[in-house]
């Protein structure tokens, strides 16, 4: 079979920045899945895109299937042959489904039964045949935030499809997508190279798109624009402000990119807080602020443009006459706030609903303020906590956050600095949404972090009160966020047990400030924190370099009994570290059949204490040398849990192994004598007791097991 590269690029209308990465990875699975299942051999895919197309290149792509002989089964015999021994109306409708004549179909004999059967040949099928039997499907089942029709409303996707390019090699491949038959038609820059282009082979695309102004890799494309802010940003005496975020999501608004430097007015640097300035330049005008050598910030601006230059200058003075029109506002708004302070704004949060089931904002606030105190009852900085979580909300109801709702925390954070509120209350009031994001930084202080502790925890339990719990892709009270925001949280915060802290919030609603939640409790408890173990799953994937759901499930019972997440890491770690000894994967094993053994006798109805069992009943070699092996592993384990050496505790575990395979060599759990019976039942219990003391080993997945 020869091999050539494929590429298919869907053409669409503009598609959000936000979609774009997410989209393109769509389209691949889509691509991969039918070559995979047709099992057509190819390299790895590569993922494309700007904004208006959405590209699929894999390389070494096998250009067909191979022919194949191959058994089909139908009806079993007995339905499918009468007692003539002539086909029945269900073979025949089954034969006519798979295109076959009756004089094919045959009486096979199989393990399981007779069946009604054939012989056939699969024919080869070409790459194309192969994916246009699946592409258009695949392609509208992807799902996005948001889509459009277009026609007459018979299409639906992320923007209106305009073309369709699909070759394998130079051959045009049979595809159509949303009434758009495949070409070899591509469309370029629309200022600089509009086009149409035509792509003569895959191998050329790139190089077709490049000749037409557009840079389809998106990590070329970063790096393309990350070159261009930072020289615009020195030709004005500056440097480019980190912000990688923002950098992601201009690469994904340009084909071609370019940047300029814009100015405003240097009053704006000297009279609207840093923090403020910058805020409004990225999310108003997705500009990136420029600094001076010693990390002050300039009147100055950066941006992505999808053009090389700007030579008329037209682009940077539409720039700069919006974020001057910003700027004031800010300044504006910063006069006003200034006018009272942010204690004195308290009572008005009465007037604004945290949701209509829960209260209004204002008695969200003490909810969190008591919740915040009893989190907070054993540390040295309760005052600072205390009025940390009295503040938090009051800066809902500046001019400022109404004006710019994405810059809310920290200007409650700069108005208490204003007030002349103690640092690490500021602090902790700025940092009231953080993390918002799974890049984001965490509080950097005590203050903050119980703070957001507090408040992610009475969110949740509310949610989970008043039946907001996310389903499928829906989450419209943002619960997940939450979640993940406690998590990320907790593993900063050593010796944290969520399972108190959920009752703690649960029962903080007792109907004084919003529902009472009380008798709800105990009911809403265990999945409260089963859904905080899926937070941590996705959170510890992050932490716990190459973590595997098997190691996930042997941490899963460890939490439904005491939910550390700093912990619960701490274990995976060490798990991770430890999995490639051959001795541990041999005990995790024997553990999978020390649970089975001991779940079949418990069963039938035997007695499993879990007691010491009676020496005097274990007289063979094997049974006495496992009952002393494990008297020294509990020993170990114990001391090594203690001061948290999971590694250690894990390798005393792991020593069993030769004990552990001699008693089961040699010696017969299920004896006909009740005592003996007993006795090893309970040294059996005692080893899962050790076998699931540090993490659940029997969840390990054994390869070739």
């Amino acid at each position: 079979m020869s091999r050539a590269t494929l590429l298919i690029e869907i053409g669409c209308e503009e598609i959000p920045a936000r979609m774009l990465p997410q989209a393109a990875r769509d389209v691949v699975a889509v691509v991969v899945e039918l070559l995979d299942r047709a099992g057509l051999s190819h390299g790895e895919a590569q993922p494309l895109w700007t904004p208006r197309r959405l590209s699929v290149l894999i390389p070494e792509v096998e250009n067909a299937t191979a022919a194949r002989a191959e058994q089909v089964l139908g009806p079993p015999a007995s339905a499918a042959f009468g007692s003539d021994g002539k086909p029945t109306k269900a073979v025949e409708g089954w034969a006519k489904k798979q295109g076959l004549d009756l004089s094919q179909v045959v009486r096979v004999v199989t393990d399981k039964g007779d069946y009604a059967g054939a012989n056939i040949t699969r024919a080869s099928r070409s790459v194309g045949e192969v994916l246009a039997a699946g592409f258009e499907k695949g392609v509208a089942s992807i799902s996005f935030p948001k889509t459009m029709r277009w026609t007459k409303g018979e299409f639906l996707f992320v923007r209106p499809v305009h073309w369709l390019v699909a070759l394998c090699g130079d051959e045009l491949l049979p595809l159509t997508l949303f009434g758009v038959a495949a070409g070899r038609q591509t469309r370029g820059h629309r200022g600089l190279s509009p086009g149409p282009h035509e792509v003569t082979s895959a191998d050329t695309y790139l190089a077709t798109l490049q000749q037409a102004r557009v840079m389809a890799d998106p990590r070329r494309r970063k790096q393309a624009l990350h070159e261009a802010l930072e020289a615009a940003a020195r030709n004005e005496g500056g440097a480019l402000v980190a912000d990688e975020e923002l950098l992601d999501e201009s690469c994904d608004i340009v084909e071609w990119p370019g940047a300029l430097c814009g100015a405003f007015e240097p009053r704006f640097v000297s009279d609207v807080p840093a923090e403020v300035l910058s805020t409004c330049l990225r999310h108003h005008q997705k500009a990136f602020s420029v600094a001076d050598s010693s990390g002050r910030l300039m009147p100055r601006f950066a941006v992505a443009i999808n053009m090389p230059c700007d030579p008329e200058r037209h682009i940077r003075r539409g720039h700069e006459w919006v974020v001057t029109g910003r700027l004031a506002d800010a300044l504006f708004f910063w006069g006003e706030d200034r006018k009272q302070t942010l204690a004195a704004r308290a009572p008005r949060l009465e007037g604004i609903v945290f949701h209509r089931d829960l209260g209004t904002f204002a008695q969200k606030t003490r909810r969190v303020q008591r919740l915040a105190g009893q989190l907070a009852s054993q540390r040295s900085d309760l005052l600072a906590i205390d009025r940390s979580a009295q503040l938090s909300r009051c800066d809902l109801v500046t001019g400022l956050v109404g004006e710019f709702p994405e810059i809310q925390g920290i200007v409650g954070g700069l108005l208490a600095r204003a007030d002349g509120e103690p640092p690490e209350v500021c602090e902790a009031i700025a940092a009231l949404y953080l993390p918002s994001g799974p890049d984001d930084s965490l509080p950097s202080t005590v203050a903050g972090r119980v703070l957001g502790i507090a408040d992610r925890l009475d969110t949740l339990a509310g949610g989970f009160g008043v039946g907001l719990q996310p389903t499928g892709s829906k989450d419209p009270f943002g619960l997940r966020r939450a979640g993940t925001a406690l998590i990320r949280l907790a593993l900063d915060d050593v010796g944290l047990d969520l399972i108190p802290w959920c009752r703690a919030a649960l029962l903080g609603y007792d109907g004084s400030d919003g529902p009472d939640l009380r008798d709800k409790a105990n009911d809403l408890l265990p999945a409260l924190t089963a859904f905080l173990f899926e937070r941590f799953e996705t959170v510890a994937g992050r932490v716990v370099d190459g973590v595997r759901y098997d190691e996930l499930a042997a941490v899963k019972g460890l939490a439904q009994q005491q939910f550390d997440a700093a912990d619960l890491v701490a274990r995976l770690a060490a798990m991770y570290r430890f999995r490639a000894s051959a001795d541990f994967l041999a005990l995790a094993a024997a553990a999978k059949r020390v649970r089975n053994i001991l779940d079949q006798a418990r069963e039938r109805g035997e007695a499993i204490d879990g007691a010491s069992p009676d020496l005097a009943v274990l007289q063979a070699a094997e049974e006495r040398e496992l009952h002393g092996a494990i008297g020294i592993c509990q020993q170990q384990t114990a001391q090594a849990r203690d001061s948290k050496r999971y590694e250690d505790a894990l390798s005393a575990i792991a020593a069993l192994r030769p004990a552990v395979d001699r008693f089961f060599d040699k010696i017969l759990v299920m004896d006909p004598d009740q005592e003996k019976r007993r006795a090893r039942l309970s040294m059996l219990a005692a080893l899962e007791a050790q076998a699931t003391s540090v993490v659940d080993i029997s969840q390990i997945v054994v390869e070739g097991k």
